[in-house]
């Protein structure tokens, strides 16, 4: 296993010739690092804005983060059978469903437990879990906006 695709069949002699094709359609190193950045900063500016009073009913909004989690959940192996059966297409989906799965499981996750947590401001838990959940929701965006970069460019 080479940049993260199989390389059966193929000759040991010019690895830099095998990746060519890896370091062109696979960007999983930047996915990860841009979903990072924008979750930090976006949980960053959702607990401050929590803390400071100026998002009074996340009820309904949490609600929203963790329908969209569930459907992401179901919708992108879907769509990932109905695409075309392309190799390189195929291969650049397969780099990047591990982020994406990392990103659905902790947004459903989190907003599961945000929403059992007492919503109020000036509670630590719900704070802590308000900034995981916009983390994970941010992470899934970024993957979701990978993935879709990926089906449509190979």
């Amino acid at each position: 296993m080479l940049c993260g695709y199989e390389t059966t069949g193929m000759s040991n002699d010019y690895p830099e010739k095998r990746c060519a094709t890896c370091q062109t359609n696979c960007r999983n190193g930047m996915m990860i690092l841009v979903g990072i950045i924008a979750g930090l900063v976006f949980a960053a500016v959702m607990v401050l804005l929590f803390i400071n009073g100026f998002l009074p009913n996340l009820f309904p909004v949490i609600l929203a983060v963790l329908v969209t989690g569930l459907t992401a959940l179901f919708a992108v192996p879907t769509a990932a059978f109905a695409l075309r059966d392309t190799s390189v297409k195929k291969q650049c989906l397969r780099c990047h469903f591990g982020g994406l799965f990392f990103g659905i499981i902790g947004t459903v996750l989190a907003a599961v437990l945000t929403l059992a947590a007492d919503l109020t401001v000036g509670v630590i838990f719900a704070t802590v879990m308000l900034g995981i959940t916009a983390f994970f929701f941010a992470y899934l965006l970024v993957s979701i906006l990978f993935v879709t970069l990926c089906a449509v460019d190979s």
